[in-house]
């Protein structure tokens, strides 16, 4: 029987104050700000909880130019 092979551990997601800081150019303002995108929930609320992925998901629209 073959030994199964482990699959390499992933990188760590960066924190999402540093990916606000490389996308954003207010990015203290924007993660104090309600954001619509985001239910009406200010950004820095979600960091840390079960709706950060959905927090990632936004900056990497962001990111790809899909949203401001």
């Amino acid at each position: 029987m073959a030994i199964p092979k482990k699959k390499p551990n992933p990188m760590p997601a960066p924190p999402i104050e540093q990916l606000v800081r490389e996308l954003i150019d207010e990015p203290d303002k924007w993660l104090d700000t309600a954001n619509s995108q985001l239910g009406g929930e200010k950004p820095r609320s979600l960091a840390g909880t079960s709706k950060e992925p959905v927090l990632r998901e936004l900056l990497e629209s962001i990111k790809h130019g899909s949203f401001s």
